[in-house]
């Protein structure tokens, strides 16, 4: 019997392109909200500082199955990915933080693509991790730049993220203030750990398009619930998953300000069956959680590549 290959984060970086993944998911999503595929809730243990994490989802146009597992403690994380098919049992095994991170940042970009106003060209990223170099990376991709603001609590880091950015040919400057990040961008991307609201919902042109990325556990609000009032659109990778995940809703809701029955699904948008308003004529608010079937198209796009 063969080994069973495993894919690390370089190899899985070298064969699986943003523009590429962006597509192979817009596929997913669409046989997802056509009930061609399935995705899993993400369910958890913990006990004592430690918490396990699993989700699977399965994606019959390729004839695959596959899930995360991964650990979190307080030093960070350690992600796993595994891909099945019916004729080879498992298919290969894959370092999941890389994956995790273009898969995110491609979630994005189809909500930029499907939902962002038509005469987007001023953006803004809030945050300065690695999520913010790749969610340039879809800004650039999806929108006609010509003016993309760089925010982070360390005005150094937002600077070495901007440059980054021009090195790369993203017209990317880094901004002191947030208020400055978010006056008259067109689409802004959040990516950032935070409990506290990173900038104020009532700056919002009121046709943006919000891409809140960060708010992925109850006790996290990046957005404020000004933002989630004004909103629209509230759309999401998973509105049932939401529920107990996006702490920009749940903060909202428990202010009266957001009512989950009005909560849609990126699949069902981008499968038609359901209709988002005309892009440009009212703010709209996506909220991503992440989901299996994300994992499982890059799996399955490193697995054919290779």
């Amino acid at each position: 019997m063969s080994p069973v290959p495993h894919f690390t984060e370089e190899q899985i970086a070298e064969l699986c392109d943003l523009e590429t993944v962006t597509d192979w998911l817009e596929r997913a999503w669409r046989d997802l909200g056509a009930g061609e595929a399935a995705t899993t809730l993400r369910v958890r243990a913990a006990a004592s500082g430690l918490m396990g994490s699993a989700m699977a989802a399965s994606w019959p146009r390729h004839q695959v199955v596959g899930g995360k597992l991964y650990l979190t403690h307080p030093d960070g994380f350690a992600f796993l990915v595994g891909l099945f098919s019916p004729d080879a049992g498992l298919v290969a095994t894959f370092d999941g933080l890389g994956l995790t991170a273009i898969r995110t940042a491609a979630a994005s970009a189809l909500a930029v693509r499907h939902l962002a106003p038509p005469d987007a060209t001023t953006a803004a990223v809030f945050g300065t991790g690695n999520q913010s170099r790749l969610h340039m990376q879809a800004l650039a991709q999806e929108l006609p730049l010509r003016d993309l603001r760089v925010w982070g609590r360390d005005p150094g880091k937002a600077e070495e993220v901007a440059a980054w950015g021009r090195d790369r040919g993203i017209p990317a400057r880094a901004v002191a203030d947030p208020d400055g990040a978010v006056s008259g961008a067109r689409v802004v991307a959040t990516v950032t750990s935070s409990y506290t609201p990173v900038f104020d919902g009532s700056l919002l042109d009121p046709a943006a398009l919000v891409c809140a990325v960060g708010s992925t556990k109850a006790d996290r609000q990046e957005v404020d619930s000004t933002t989630v009032q004004r909103a629209g659109f509230v759309v999401s990778d998973s509105a049932e998953g939401a529920r107990t995940e996006a702490g920009d809703l749940i903060h909202a809701a428990a202010e009266g300000l957001f009512d989950w029955d009005s909560l849609a699904d990126l699949a069902d948008v981008i499968a038609g069956t359901v209709t988002p308003p005309q892009p440009g004529s009212g703010i709209v608010l996506f909220e991503s959680q992440g989901v299996a079937l994300q994992d499982v198209v890059i799996a399955t796009l490193a697995y054919q590549r290779s």
